[in-house]
């Protein structure tokens, strides 16, 4: 019996380790039962003179392919029914076998166990919210090249991600160019599998700053790495990582830390209608888009010249050595080797077509200098990020930036941590700070909070990076629907500026208000991808969203130019220049334009048309104040 015991053991143990182990096993099994008829014939039978191998060989291959003796005898009976019977084992033993194994290849396959073989394939490590939104963006910037496939591994399961993936995206050109992988995005083996060191670039999506750190760590420590710098571009959500994360990746990675860049977004969005979707053009693959273009033709002449030197292009600032510089002076030289910023439609669309429109014509056109009016608003910070007031604090802190001198902000929300943070906030302000408490998602609440004319709402988004994107803006819009419908029924006309996390929603909270949404989370994957498919963009946006620098603005379009009759882009871009400041477009003020999606935001117009502009048209300039 124990033998017994250890030869069904011995068969358990190679059952399990795969289809190879079953072939040895079923060839050994076949080998003794042909050794068995060939000793019956050779005793029983003796039809012939042949010897005990040859005997075997005819019998071995009779078993394979299930074949018989054509005799009647009783040897002969009990050798065909051992034959007949092997055959069927042995057939059925091998086509379950071959069933089995092409199942399991497909089911390991769809579970993201098979190994990448893809060479300038675009990377993401981790699912996030915002990975849809990553992958929107990489689709979209690859749409023309076929051979471009974007790698997702993440822990989460494949089959998961796919079927997610396939619901977002569920076009078959999208969905056949995304590939999903299970694996630890910090363990060097699973890097390996994903052939991270032949992918084009390489895009760190984790919400978790430690898990961005160490699989940063992983692949630029990895001592099997190649030779080549890596494409490497990555977020941090906490300031007190993003300089760990910075020492990390060192020169081969752009981590970017946006919290400070969307706050100020946020504040100035609320004082100026459309500059969210400034951005939103600046840094997505719709439309116009961020170049770097060369032009020998330009040395030595002045920012001037570059700039009306094109019509379909709007020049922005240079690249001088390894220095970014947005909006420099109308006066600044041009060096040799320094490159242009430019804001155009394609890599090969800013051509120098505007020479011969480069004449300041409208000189008595150009209005030189304008006072400014001191600004006094109310603000109202509805809501907060979940789990903390971090983020209102820095918006309220951009706004004491740009207000004057007898304004207010309000945080409205349900956070008792608000007053230490006024005390925070007034010990530097000479700003009006306070706090009504209560839940934004009562309509009770809502209505008791009296708002007037002229006053100005943001609705923070409770996302943080880690919950439901969907969840998040189901709140967001049940808070907007409330605050519309006090408007409609109050007759006041104050203004709204809501937070949206997924771009795919903007349009169920559109409404032929003049409202403003912020896409603040497509601004971050927008940016993340374009520095992945351009990582030369990544200092240029370093310098965008430093508060440092030029920053963009929307003044009156008559406070630059004449416009009792139509006039050309390249005045406004002349009378600009003297003042300091870059025009890269304009902003319409009619009701149905400023309803619209992009908030009647026009960017980079063709300079030689002419346009008649109404009074409350915005000029869109880059300036330092």
């Amino acid at each position: 019996m124990g033998f017994i015991k250890n030869i069904r053991y011995w068969l358990d143990k190679s059952l399990i380790r795969g289809f190879l182990a079953i072939s040895y096993i079923l060839f050994l099994g076949l080998v003794l039962i042909v050794i068995f008829i060939a000793f019956l014939d050779m005793v029983f039978i003796k039809d012939g003179n042949e010897g005990f191998f040859i005997t075997f060989i005819e019998y071995f291959f009779l078993a394979i392919k299930g074949g018989n003796i054509s005799n009647s005898s009783m040897p002969h009976i009990i050798v065909n029914i051992i034959l007949m019977i092997t055959g069927l084992f042995l057939s059925s033993i091998v086509i379950g076998i071959v069933t089995n194994s092409i199942r399991e290849r497909i089911d390991s396959i769809r579970r993201g166990s098979s190994k990448i073989i893809e060479l300038n394939h675009q990377v993401i490590l981790g699912w996030s919210s915002g990975v849809s939104m990553l992958i929107r963006e990489l689709l979209l910037a690859n749409e023309n090249n076929k051979g471009s496939n974007v790698v997702i591994m993440d822990q989460k399961d494949p089959i998961e991600m796919t079927a997610e993936l396939m619901r977002i995206f569920p076009q078959k050109k999208d969905y056949e160019k995304i590939v999903a992988r299970q694996g630890s995005t910090c363990d060097r083996y699973y890097l390996d599998f994903i052939s991270i060191d032949a992918a084009k670039s390489i895009i760190i999506n984790h919400s978790d700053d430690m898990k961005t750190i160490k699989s940063l760590a992983a692949i630029v420590n990895n001592p099997n790495r190649k030779k080549d710098k890596y494409n490497l571009v990555t977020k941090i959500n906490s300031r007190k990582n993003y300089d760990l994360a910075r020492i990390i990746g060192g020169s081969e990675s752009h981590v970017l830390f946006f919290g400070d860049m969307l706050a100020r977004i946020d504040a100035q969005t609320c004082l100026q209608s459309g500059l969210a979707n400034v951005y939103l053009e600046l840094v997505n693959f719709d439309g116009d888009e961020i170049y770097f273009h060369y032009e020998p033709s330009l040395e030595g002449k002045t920012y001037r010249d570059a700039v009306l030197a094109y019509d379909t292009s709007s020049i922005i600032g240079l690249v001088r050595g390894d220095e970014i510089i947005i909006n420099p002076n109308f006066t600044d030289k041009i060096n040799p080797q320094d490159q242009l910023i430019a804001i155009t439609e394609d890599d090969d669309t800013a051509i120098k077509n505007g020479v011969s429109f480069a004449k300041v014509h409208n000189e008595r056109k150009i209005i030189e200098s304008v006072s400014q009016k001191p600004r006094v608003e109310k603000i109202y910070i509805v809501g907060k990020s979940e789990g903390k007031l971090q983020r209102a604090l820095v918006i309220c802190d951009q706004l004491i930036e740009y207000l004057d001198l007898g304004s207010e902000i309000v945080f409205v929300n349900d956070d008792s941590s608000n007053d230490q943070l006024i005390q925070d906030v007034n010990s530097t302000s000479d700003i009006g700070i306070s706090a009504i408490y209560g839940d934004i998602r009562s309509r009770d609440f809502l209505d008791g909070m009296g708002f007037q004319d002229k006053d100005i709402i943001l609705i923070l988004s409770p996302f943080n990076g880690m919950n439901d994107v969907d969840e998040c803006d189901a709140i967001t819009l049940f808070t907007l629907i409330n605050l519309r419908d006090i408007q409609s029924k109050s007759g006041k006309n104050f203004k709204l500026v809501t937070e949206i996390i997924d771009s795919r929603n903007s349009e169920i909270f559109q409404s032929d208000k003049n409202d403003d949404y912020l896409l603040s989370e497509v601004i971050v994957q927008s940016m993340l991808v374009q520095i992945a498919e351009n990582p030369a963009l990544g200092k240029f946006f370093e310098q965008l969203t430093s508060s440092d620098g030029a920053e963009i603005y929307f003044r009156p379009v008559k406070d630059y130019v004449d416009i009792s009759e139509p006039i050309d882009f390249y005045s406004l871009c002349e009378s600009a220049g003297l003042k300091g400041e870059t025009a890269i477009g304009y902003q319409l003020s009619k009701k149905k334009e400023l309803s619209s999606l992009n908030a009647g935001v026009n960017i980079n117009p063709n300079k030689s048309h002419k346009r008649l502009y109404g009074k409350g048209d915005k000029i869109i300039v880059f300036a330092q104040n």
